[in-house]
């Protein structure tokens, strides 16, 4: 059974792309490049931006520790300020790895069949090949007006909204296979882990949901169970679960 109810999409629409797959067609999604570019190009400045504050903040506070000069405050404040910047700069490293993945891309950046998916043109995945998923679009939320400039900021650099995370067996191998641009988009835990598609920093906004749907509903032909959420707590559940070590294959 395929669930589509977190893209307001029900059975009926569930049942139309069981029909499309069962005629062997192929669901493909291109790339937007330009929208990728622009995405990579603010990501480096905001890392840069974030590495010069961080160097600011370590000459500062060696140089209050040496002269033994300066309030309690200003070394909190200072210690404070570079962490925070320590913070940005790992969250927007991650988002650079599949930002670049993307860049990398064919044209065709993923394509969708009742056999498995082509990811960025060059990785072929099986859905035997695949433990499970996490699709999600959050794009809609409601973000508290506090948040807003730093939300527009973090998707301005390439931090996804919308993405979906599938668990894949073998996927060291795989990684090592693909292209060398491409590696950046799968996440490896010791012999385990899968790929992270961010997609609205990739596609045009209105081929985020029939992609999802297309993939919930073609794993789910082959016994796959991607889900679609955009409950926080349910997305880190899930994608612990499927990058995790895979069940044993009965």
């Amino acid at each position: 059974m395929s669930d589509l109810s977190a893209l307001a999409l029900d059975a009926s629409d569930a049942a139309q792309w069981r029909a499309f797959f069962e005629r062997g067609q192929t669901f493909a999604v291109p790339l937007d490049r330009p929208r990728a570019r622009r995405r990579a190009r603010v990501n480096t400045a905001v890392l840069v931006i974030a590495a010069t504050v961080i160097a600011v903040c370590v000459a500062i506070l060696a140089a209050l520790a040496l002269t033994q000069s300066g309030r309690a405050l200003t070394f909190l404040l200072s210690a404070l300020l570079g962490a925070a910047a320590a913070a940005l700069l790992l969250r927007f490293w991650l988002a650079r790895r599949r930002v670049r993945a993307a860049v990398a891309s064919a044209d065709e950046y993923v394509a969708v069949s009742a056999e498995g998916m082509r990811v960025a043109g060059a990785v072929q995945l099986r859905w035997a090949q695949v433990v499970g998923g996490v699709g999600f679009d959050d794009r809609a939320a409601h973000i508290p007006l506090a948040r807003r400039p730093a939300e527009a900021l973090s998707r301005a650099a390439g931090v996804a909204r919308a993405e979906l995370v599938l668990g894949v067996r073998g996927v060291r191998e795989l990684r090592d296979a693909a292209p060398r641009p491409l590696r950046g988009a799968f996440e490896v835990i010791f012999d385990h882990g899968g790929v992270r598609i961010p997609l609205d920093t990739a596609v045009e906004p209105d081929a985020v949901r029939p992609l999802l749907a297309a993939v919930c509903v073609a794993a789910a032909m082959s016994g796959v169970e991607v889900t679609l959420t955009n409950e926080p707590t349910e997305i880190a559940r899930r994608t612990m679960a499927v990058l995790g070590p895979p069940p044993a294959r009965g």
